[in-house]
């Protein structure tokens, strides 16, 4: 953790204690009415400004915090040309035994359109062909992509609406949907069919869980591809004529991620996938994949030592395989040609979603400016799929060091290759 990182982190609390030290001490000198020495003065204005220094420049970070204590929401803001509106849809069944699928859809208006509000998760989604009556898109461009978006494990459809709304203003129709261990499990489902949950509590929970999160990330998969299929069944000829349903991108959170990676692997619709710091699972796992790929990891995603990997506990021990086991594998996704890799100091998981904008991660809002790693994730996907699905070459994704601060290229990455490398051995060993 370097000194810029220290400060911005924990700086404005020692400047706020400077500066209450510095007040302290002239309330005391005042009382005693004794003459202030040359050298108190100094001291006390070199407090002041030091303190001044180090907390003013995070104003901002603690109002914001403070704000979002009262309001917790995510940011709603958009910043591309076009207006943003987003409905849920019912995909109904195209087979007897098929359940309908309900996703959330984010997409550029046509400007005479007026933006709907959207329909809280309570509300029962309309059915597709009735939300495509009047949907028309902007008249500004001919072609639009698509980009489908997969949640962490049990999560929801608008767990990152605002990064939607935010691709959306860019000209993207994104389409989500609930992660699929909550939808009710067939009758006579599989026992690895049960949902996922991740037990590293002995090697025989290790292997369950692997086995239920290979089986899981193929299903979830193949959920998104079919509600892709049904949305272009259903769409009216607008879309039909305008939206790009045969090259697409996938990005998604936490196990959403992996998601996105597995379809990716059999499905040659998906030109570019993004994950967003999630573990893969799948074929994906296992060198399977070879397109075009974004990682964005977090603070906490680094290889584990050699403690962790040979830990007595068996909790620490198998997380750090399967985290060893991901990284190795990230590593070589990111030094590929047409992959990408970006380590994300000050950051933590949930803040790659919109989860971290939730009231109970309150706390950290002090310590981690949450809009700070929204707009680093949002630039990047945007130039991820600029480049790849649009097929318009963003610069961004090149630069090397980041134009972000706090941000590690992995591109090429001396320290995380060499890393790399000593994992393969490590966990060879901790596995054991």
């Amino acid at each position: 953790m370097n000194f810029d990182h220290l400060r911005d982190r924990y700086g404005w609390i020692a400047g706020a204690l400077i500066i209450l030290t510095a007040i302290v001490i002239s309330i005391v000198q005042y009382r005693s009415m004794r003459p202030t020495r040359s050298f108190t003065l100094v001291a006390l204005a070199t407090g002041f400004g030091i303190g001044g220094l180090l907390f003013v420049p995070s104003v901002p970070r603690i109002l914001t915090a403070l704000r979002l204590f009262v309001i917790a929401r995510a940011p709603t803001a958009t910043s591309g040309p076009f207006q943003v509106t987003v409905v849920n849809a019912a995909l109904l069944v195209s087979a007897a035994n098929d359940p309908t699928i309900s996703v959330q859809i984010w997409y550029p208006a046509a400007a005479n359109l007026p933006a709907t509000e959207l329909l809280s998760e309570s509300a029962t989604p309309v059915a597709c062909s009735k939300v495509m009556d009047d949907r028309r898109l902007p008249d500004t461009r001919s072609q639009f992509p698509i980009l489908l978006y997969a949640p962490s494990n049990g999560g929801v459809k608008d767990e990152s609406a605002s990064t939607a709304a935010e691709l959306a203003s860019h000209g993207y129709v994104v389409m989500a949907i609930d992660d699929i261990d909550r939808d009710p499990l067939p009758s006579g489902a599989p026992d690895d069919w049960q949902p996922l949950t991740f037990d590293f509590s002995s090697a025989q929970a290790f292997e369950i869980t692997l086995r239920i999160g290979d089986r899981k990330v193929r299903r979830q998969a193949e959920k998104a591809l079919t509600a892709l299929d049904r949305l272009k069944a259903c769409a009216n000829a607008d879309w039909r004529a305008r939206i790009q349903f045969d090259r697409i991108g996938f990005f998604g959170f936490s196990f959403g991620g992996s998601t996105a990676a597995e379809a990716g692997t059999f499905d040659p619709r998906v030109v570019a996938v993004a994950n967003l710091d999630g573990w893969l699972f799948g074929r994906a796992a296992f060198g399977a994949f070879d397109k075009p790929y974004l990682v964005i990891l977090v603070e906490d995603s680094v290889f584990p030592a050699p403690r962790q990997l040979q830990s007595p506990n068996p909790n620490k021990r198998f997380e750090a395989v399967l985290t060893a086991r991901d990284l190795r594998e990230e590593m070589r996704l990111a030094n590929r040609t047409g992959g990408f890799g970006y380590y994300v100091l000050g950051s933590f998981h949930e803040n790659l979603s919109d989860e971290v904008f939730k009231r109970r991660f309150s706390k950290s809002w002090l310590l981690r400016n949450p809009y700070r790693v929204k707009s680093i994730r949002d630039a990047y996907l945007l130039a991820f799929f600029d480049t790849y699905v649009r097929n318009m070459p963003s610069p961004l994704l090149t630069q090397s060091p980041s134009p972000f601060r706090g941000v590690e290229v992995l591109k090429v990455n001396e320290y995380w290759l060499r890393e790399a490398a000593k994992s393969t051995i490590q966990s060879s060993t901790g596995s054991n």
